[in-house]
């Protein structure tokens, strides 16, 4: 799900504290309502006066050394003295401390965000950014903004006429399917069992050549003969009854449940329309389906049995081993991008010269339905970056023309890798492959400076430099092209995009006890502790009752998904 600005109010803002803040939120819209109104700035490119400006972004660990790379370069190009934020953003209680001390930088991303942006803005902690601003000062934002509706609509400050709480990035690398289901081709093969559809490799060296790929896909009747071939046929030869068809954990369902929920047309931590009604996926007649098909695996022995026990990291060492048939994989596992060493299914290909794997499209189910959830609800758009209170409309004109730079023209990727063939190499094709930092200067931050100022935003360009070439060539190939987006994603029916409801903030108070509530009950009906049958009924009326009915009745004011993305 794409990730919510809205967060749980610190303890360390509560009571007085607070109260003192929000005292100063008095004069917050002045600033951006002044900028909006602002004459006498300076052109686009005039630098001609220095400013200091105390920058941050989604990256600052802590790890900034002064006087670095990426600073020097920035300081010349802009005319600027750059104050080095010596603060982990992404340690929740070293920016609580921050956010107490209403110290704030001029530019600020935490990852360990700890208020919503209507809480910075209500406690007089950042301002707005005018529309007029942004379109003068930072034209490739505004270009991305304008391709991706409803853009120019999300973030505006309450009460206010196009002026914005935060700016937001591009999420381009999450544009494509994120989980496929993961089988041993080697076991298929000895079993004699056939592929969905024409296969092949997707590459032709470092194991690339023993992963394989279609874009067909297997039936979910089809796929529970397969596990029940991996579980009982001795697909390894050992002559032991020793392997299982799949292996999910007790963590992160989105990610080995995704596919096979999606073949019953509903994902994860959305909502839906059932029967005329809207309804949360969980409480579903299409998750309560999802439910009973994964009980009679479990009954009949095609799921490890540990999996109640281990989480997602525990699974890939158990994985390692060998026993395990299926097993879901985003695209970059299988593409052995760097970040992704040790996890399966493709860590198997290190202990075993012998084994295969075979990516397939998720499972078709009894219906016919096909697909998972989106990454993101809506569009691309996602995470936040805040402009301090303390920032004048001159030091806001500098700080748009350095952001739209660095964050969204291609030129500015030396703030990332520096200078390709002194401090980076291609891991591949120049162009076409990933970019990587030598190891003798540091990846983030340091004396380098990498990443210590930019957003996380990533147009499919800046996607490409983390993203292999086996990788791209999966998501060219099937997982990010449209027709296949628009036909297999599973977006929610409403979504409170444009913050016009209460419902994140019903989200915020219930969604703690909720998510045991799922939790718990998913576990028990897999396991086989519970008859899903007899305590259906029971289930959805304790998730409605613990927020689940509020939160619904909140979504019903919302719009469409399918308007939303029809906004111009």
């Amino acid at each position: 799900m794409q990730k919510r600005f809205n967060v749980i109010l610190s303890a360390v803002l509560s009571g007085s504290l607070a109260m003192s803040l929000a005292g100063c939120s008095g004069g917050a819209s002045e600033s951006g309502a002044k900028g909006s109104e602002a004459s006498g700035l300076p052109a686009p490119g005039d630098f001609s006066k220095k400013l200091e400006l105390k920058l941050s972004g989604s990256f600052t660990r802590g790890k900034i050394e002064d006087g670095n790379w990426v600073q020097k370069k920035l300081e010349e190009k802009y005319n600027i003295k750059i104050a080095n934020i010596k603060v982990d953003t992404w340690n929740k209680d070293q920016v609580q401390l921050m956010v107490a001390s209403g110290d704030m930088p001029d530019t600020f991303s935490f990852t360990a965000g700890t208020l919503s942006a209507q809480e910075y803005y209500d406690n007089g902690l950042t301002r707005t950014i005018p529309k007029d601003m942004l379109k003068k000062y930072a034209p490739r934002y505004s270009k991305m903004l304008d391709d991706n509706p409803p853009g120019w609509e999300m973030n505006l400050a309450p009460g206010k006429k196009e002026e914005y709480l935060t700016l937001s990035g591009y999420q381009g690398h999450a544009k494509s399917l994120i989980w496929a289901p993961t089988l041993r081709l080697d076991w298929l093969e000895k079993l004699g069992i056939k592929p969905p559809g024409d296969i092949k490799p997707i590459g032709t060296s470092g194991g690339l050549e023993r992963i394989y790929f279609t874009d067909k896909a297997y039936t979910v009747e089809e796929t529970e003969n397969i596990l029940k071939a991996f579980t009982f046929n001795d697909p390894d030869g050992n002559g032991k009854n020793d392997t299982y068809g799949m292996l999910p954990f007790n963590n992160a369902f989105t990610s080995w449940g995704s596919t096979l929920l999606g073949a019953y047309g509903a994902a994860s931590g959305y909502n839906l329309e059932e029967k005329g009604e809207l309804t949360a996926a969980e409480i579903s007649d299409k998750y309560k389906r999802f439910l009973k098909m994964m009980a009679k695996w479990n009954k009949e022995g095609l799921i490890d049995p540990e999996w109640t026990t281990i989480d997602v990291n525990k699974s890939w060492e158990k994985y390692k081993l060998g026993k395990i048939g299926y097993y879901p994989a985003q695209p970059a596992y299988v593409g052995l991008d760097d970040w992704t060493k040790g996890r399966a299914p493709a860590n198997i290909l290190e202990k075993d010269p012998g084994a295969k794997l075979l990516v397939t499209a998720p499972e078709i189910g009894p219906n016919g339905q096909q697909g998972e959830g989106a990454f993101t609800p809506v569009n691309q758009l996602g995470d936040a970056f805040y402009i301090s209170k303390k920032v004048t409309d001159e030091q806001l004109v500098r700080i748009l023309q350095i952001f739209d730079y660095i964050n969204f023209d291609d030129e500015s990727r030396w703030t990332l890798y520096g200078d390709v063939g002194t401090h980076s190499t291609w891991q591949g094709t120049p162009e076409k492959s990933a970019l990587k930092v030598k190891p003798e200067y540091p990846e983030n931050e340091g004396s380098m400076g990498f990443y210590a100022y930019n957003f996380r935003t990533y147009d499919e360009k800046r996607a490409s430099y983390l993203t292999s070439e086996a990788t791209m060539k999966l998501k060219r190939d099937f997982f990010g092209r449209e027709d296949v987006l628009k036909k297999l994603e599973i977006k929610p029916y409403k979504y409170d995009l444009l913050n016009q409801t209460k419902a994140a903030d019903l989200n915020k108070k219930y969604s703690g006890q909720l998510n045991t509530i799922i939790n718990e009950f998913r576990l028990k009906a897999i396991a086989g502790q519970i008859d899903i049958d007899k305590e259906w009924d029971k289930y959805v009326q304790n998730y409605l009752n613990n927020g689940g009915k509020e939160i619904l009745a909140e979504l019903e004011k919302a719009p469409k998904v399918a308007d939303l993305l029809n906004k111009k």
